[in-house]
């Protein structure tokens, strides 16, 4: 009975750290668009190379790189 009481404990506390570390959710004001660049790379390997091309040469409001099959690829981000 003891062990069992453990488990659910741990599950508990596993649970809880889990939604803490929930990523927050887009306010129905804040959509965003996002499409390729249509200058510079396109492919990339992070978030960072993506911000050159999208944030400061087409003032978009942030850059991601996504993977989308077979690769990574540079997504700007503009308001809807």
């Amino acid at each position: 009975m003891a062990k069992f009481a453990s488990i659910i404990s741990f599950l508990f506390v596993v649970l809880i750290i889990f939604f803490a570390f929930e990523a927050p959710t887009i306010v129905e004001g804040q959509k965003s668009c996002k499409r390729q660049p249509l200058s510079g790379k396109k492919s990339c390997t992070g978030d960072s190379e993506c911000e050159k091309v999208c944030v400061e040469a087409e003032k978009a409001t942030r850059a991601t790189c996504d993977y989308t099959f077979p690769r990574r690829i540079c997504y700007c981000h503009f308001p809807c």
